[in-house]
């Protein structure tokens, strides 16, 4: 991958496994473009057993930015010199910043989640329903209780998992046979499940008949760009905030951070982000 930068470039690439259908290469070379900064962002796919090799390797080759993707977000901590509080607290990293060899870890996730909620809504003393209580659930939770929520409830079809995660956020939980009733007293609902993911499009956790006018409707899943959720979201006279936003607002800081730039161009990342994923 570093070979295939152009000579003298600062060298940034997305690792994860797999990694061929990224679209953060397109998302953070139309910013380095648009600034004229000369960066190279590529792809590197890392399956588990290389993680520790691979991230040596990021030392030696003096790759200036790692965005991290699955499966990696909570494994690569113990090879990082150094982890940003925060990211220690959602306990995922998926951001590292290398300083003359000197690894630093980021979480950008619940930054772009939270900017995605408020493009919509105002978020501080709100009722909020998050479904899923995974990874992504883990640092969307954070963001929320760092924005002042007014009360967070998580539901999720394990209601063990929703449980714990509502132990160390301080939150209600619940299973998904509490939807209905939780949504009824609600402002804001986020999606943080792959749940009508392509290919399976048609798929949605909540019943259309579950949304009120009024409700602010978040969803995690960009591959369709709207989800059968959306779709029903914004029939039903809710406010929507799409997948890609989340992804979107986590490369622009991701970018800031590598770069230095105190702020990223949004609307050419935001452009060619959108062109990526129309072109799947």
């Amino acid at each position: 991958m570093v070979s295939e930068a152009p000579s003298g470039a600062t060298v940034c690439a997305v690792i994860g496994d797999p990694v061929e259908h990224s679209v953060s290469p397109a998302m953070h070379t139309a910013g380095y473009r648009s600034l004229g900064l000369k960066y190279y962002f590529g792809r590197l796919r890392v399956t588990s057993s290389e993680l520790a090799r691979s991230m040596a390797a990021v030392r030696s080759l003096t790759i200036r930015g790692v965005s991290v993707t699955l499966p990696h977000k909570v494994a690569v901590m113990q090879y990082l010199d150094e982890i940003d509080p925060v990211a220690q607290q959602i306990g995922a990293v998926n951001t590292i910043v290398n300083t003359s060899g000197h690894l630093k870890g980021y979480n950008t996730d619940w930054e772009g989640a939270m900017r995605s909620v408020e493009e919509v809504a105002s978020i501080a003393g709100k009722t909020v329903v998050m479904i899923g209580a995974g990874g992504a659930a883990r640092g969307v939770g954070y963001g929320f209780l760092q924005r002042l929520a007014g009360r967070l409830i998580i539901l999720n079809r394990s209601e063990e998992k929703a449980k714990a995660l509502a132990g160390e956020l301080g939150a209600q939980w619940g299973g998904l046979d509490q939807l209905e009733r939780s949504l009824g007293q609600a402002d804001i609902l986020f999606q943080t499940t792959s749940v009508g993911m392509h290919p399976d499009i048609l798929e949605t956790i909540v019943p259309q008949e579950f949304l009120h006018p009024g409700l602010v409707v978040v969803e995690a899943v960009f591959n369709p760009l709207e989800t059968r959720l959306i779709r029903e979201a914004k029939a039903a006279g809710c406010k929507v905030s799409l997948g890609y936003r989340m992804l979107l607002y986590q490369g622009v800081r991701q970018f800031e951070l590598y770069t230095g730039v105190e702020k990223a161009p949004v609307e050419a990342m935001d452009k060619a982000l959108v062109e990526t994923l129309k072109n799947r």
